[in-house]
């Protein structure tokens, strides 16, 4: 048996220092002081030491938890990574997760749709992209799949398109052959599949301005000739670049 000598508040509000035969023994917050009914003079057995210190360790954890929370929603795998990280045991880990649960404060099913009305607003990202940050932040595959399929279309073709708009403005200077492969390129990247991809592209009714597709092909060539040794080579980069062989011969024919 060892006796309660001391109780010691601490500077932090809430908490205190336990001191039993005369020595410093634990911390506790306030809730486990009156959950033991600790004060003065109390004997306690080396079970009873045992139980509230494990208390204390799942109160904290409960709290830091809570405080992690508090900045924004979470997965259980970001909060079981989170109080592993500072080095909880299992057991104040897996208690701490289902009293959140039990309060609604982890709920991977809303904190899903959350992210994902959040992306589709506030991002560019398509389904892949946000599908790949849910994987990475530990959303079970079957709430992901089913709230990925609730996505409107008509929201996700908008995103597109709007997305597409400013990549066709960074391409200026390319060729309208190679604006459109860059295109395609980065709507994939963005995460949208084929169908979306085709259709916000359609959506823009891009036409090719003939006249400033050559001032565009005589601009690159009179940047890039002094590379090329031989015709054919100059004319073949200038095809990787999406200008076809016809106009190349054209302008090439015409300077010389």
């Amino acid at each position: 048996m060892a006796k309660i000598t001391k109780i010691q508040a601490q500077k932090r509000k809430g908490r205190f220092n336990i001191y039993l035969d005369g020595k410093y023994a634990f911390p506790v917050a306030e809730n486990t002081l009156i959950e033991f009914r600790l004060m003065k003079d109390v004997e306690l057995t080396d079970n009873q030491v045992k139980e509230i210190q494990d208390r204390e360790n799942v109160n904290k954890a409960y709290g830091d938890a809570v405080n992690y929370l508090s900045y924004q929603l979470r997965t259980e795998k970001e909060i079981k990574e989170y109080l592993y990280k500072k080095e909880y045991h299992k057991d104040a880990v897996e208690i701490t997760l289902q009293r959140l649960r039990d309060l609604h404060y982890l709920d991977d099913d809303n904190y899903a749709q959350s992210f994902i009305n959040t992306q589709l607003r506030m991002s560019a990202n398509g389904p892949k992209i946000i599908e790949q940050k849910l994987v990475k932040k530990g959303v079970p595959n079957n709430i992901i799949q089913d709230k990925l399929s609730g996505i409107d279309r008509d929201i996700l073709l908008e995103n597109a398109i709007e997305f597409a708009q400013k990549q066709v403005r960074k391409q200026k200077r390319a060729s309208f052959q190679q604006m459109l492969t860059k295109l395609r390129q980065s709507l994939y990247q963005k995460g949208f599949d084929g169908e979306i991809t085709s259709e916000a592209i359609k959506k823009l009714d891009l036409q090719v301005d003939e006249d400033e597709e050559l001032e565009k092909l005589r601009n690159m060539i009179t940047k890039v000739q002094h590379r090329y040794d031989k015709p054919a080579k100059l004319i073949n980069y200038l095809m990787t670049k999406g200008y076809h062989y016809d106009e190349i011969k054209k302008v090439l024919d015409a300077d010389n």
